[in-house]
């Protein structure tokens, strides 16, 4: 046995083929058209195929393919299928062309957040009155040192048109617990054409301390106002909207409305207590209203003013309960109550007379 130990201490194994380090497939691969620029967004690339963090990453290269199309052409969805998706990806690289080669510090220069947005230029699609009869579709890759490159991204596809001008006069007005929009339609499409067609608008959000809008929080199928219900509390927005020529993604819009504020700090007092009752007893004043359902209430005040009085007097402060007894030797008194919320926004009061 110690023999045959010392044995297997000197056997060598088969030779491995050294481990191929690669970027990771760059994904999610999305597209829309931005005015006169068709922008896609994707991850920054961090990761190898094998999972691990990727270093010495040197350059993206973005492709493009232009193809003839109908009007109304719907653009293909991506392919699942290994095959297809095999037999899609050797097409492209055949027909399509780098329109972009970003170096380390390109990336940087377009890293908004964890992506990078880059733009193609339509202007020479259109100065060749092309726009609505191509469908364009794009391809990206990273490459780690000089020569290891990633699989291809996703194919993504849109065919691009004229989109809407710039809306008009978007104006919000802040509600407890919502913000509403109203803007008006743009005056002409995007090169100064009419009539406008607008199939949708699209509503975007950040708030101030924000440097970039991400997905719209609403796509609006033709009406020009939209509710934003899922805006927080104590927080300051501006927003933005822009046109679209159908609600279909990806979305072809057009430039943006002008930004509008929205502060959302809780100004919103209250309503005020109902069903106020005053009943004199030999000890005093007995008050009696219905609770306030308020989910922000915090307490009650009981307000009282005499006849030669200028004005109220605060006699309680912060009562949960809804009733008081006032054991000032009864006169004729008017007695008042509000409500008051967590912010100490007060409502009006409810008033009765003694």
């Amino acid at each position: 046995m110690a023999l045959l130990l010392v044995l297997g201490c000197g056997r060598k194994l088969d030779p491995q083929p050294p481990l191929l380090v690669v970027p990771a497939r760059v994904e999610p691969l999305r597209i829309a058209q931005d005015g006169s620029d068709v922008v896609l967004r994707f991850p920054f690339p961090t990761r190898t195929v094998q999972g691990e963090p990727l270093t010495r990453l040197t350059r993206v290269t973005v492709y493009r393919e232009i193809q003839a199309a109908r009007e109304g052409t719907r653009v293909p969805e991506p392919a699942t299928d290994g095959d297809q998706r095999a037999r899609d990806e050797k097409e492209f690289r055949l027909r399509s062309e780098v329109i972009a080669d970003l170096s380390l510090e390109a990336l940087d220069e377009r890293t908004v957040g964890p992506d990078v947005l880059v733009r193609d230029s339509l202007l020479p699609l259109y100065r060749e009155k092309r726009l609505g009869t191509v469908m364009l579709r794009y391809g990206v890759t990273a490459t780690r040192d000089r020569k290891r490159v990633s699989p291809l991204s996703p194919l993504v596809s849109i065919v691009p048109a004229v989109p809407p001008g710039r809306p008009l006069a978007l104006r919000p007005a802040v509600f407890e617990g919502h913000v509403c929009l109203e803007w008006e339609s743009p005056a002409a499409m995007l090169d100064g054409s009419t009539p406008v067609r607008v199939g949708a608008y699209a509503v975007y959000r950040r708030a101030e301390r924000d440097e970039w809008y991400e997905e719209p929080v609403g796509i609006v199928e033709k009406a020009t106002s939209f509710a934003d219900d899922s805006a927080r509390p104590d927080t300051r927005y501006l927003y933005t909207v822009r046109g679209a020529l159908t609600p279909a993604r990806p979305l072809l819009l057009g430039p943006p409305a002008e930004e509008a504020y929205a502060d959302t700090r809780d100004v919103f007092p209250p309503p005020p207590p109902s069903g106020l009752l005053v009943l004199a007893e030999a000890e005093g004043t007995r008050l009696a209203w219905t609770p306030v359902l308020a989910p922000d209430l915090a307490a009650y005040r009981v307000y009282r003013r005499g006849a030669a009085d200028a004005g109220w007097t605060r006699v309680a402060d912060g009562m949960k309960d809804p009733g008081y007894f006032d054991a000032t030797p009864p006169r004729a008194f008017r007695y008042g109550v509000s409500a008051v919320d967590g912010r100490g926004n007060e409502s009006p009061l409810a008033e009765e007379a003694r």
